[in-house]
């Protein structure tokens, strides 16, 4: 699994990320570009030496996992409609937070975030 799907520009400096499938990246001197979020990694560059890749990959470990898997948050607290979509590493999210996702509807067809939520509370408890 692709927990972040990054490379950084060898001319501008630029580091992009795609953050979902369809979420086309170029950096701000347009040599390279980087597609697919966590789905799939699609580089497009003129030459190898364009780019360094800064892509993270799962090795299974919560500790990598909570700090790249992040949550979109559309809604503030009071359920008002944010602007746009903020998304978080689980590690910042609060335990308050991950408790009400566990314990609403939005996991239940999510194994693997279900998963994840009460490893990383059983993760805050243990420290």
């Amino acid at each position: 699994m692709i927990l972040k799907n990054s490379i950084k520009c060898n001319h501008c400096n630029d580091e992009i990320e795609s953050k979902h499938r369809h979420d086309f990246v170029r950096c701000k001197c347009g040599k390279i570009a980087v597609d697919g979020g966590k789905d799939y990694r699609r580089t497009m560059f003129t030459e190898i030496s364009d780019f360094t890749d800064t892509s993270i990959d799962d090795d299974g470990s919560h500790e990598l996992r909570r700090q790249y898997i992040t949550w979109g948050n559309s809604y503030d607290k009071d359920m008002n409609r944010l602007p746009e979509t903020i998304y978080n590493p689980i590690m910042n999210m609060t335990s308050e937070y991950i408790q009400a996702i566990l314990d609403g509807t939005w996991v239940e067809n999510s194994p693997f975030y279900e998963e994840l939520f009460k490893k990383e509370l059983e993760f805050r408890n243990n420290k």
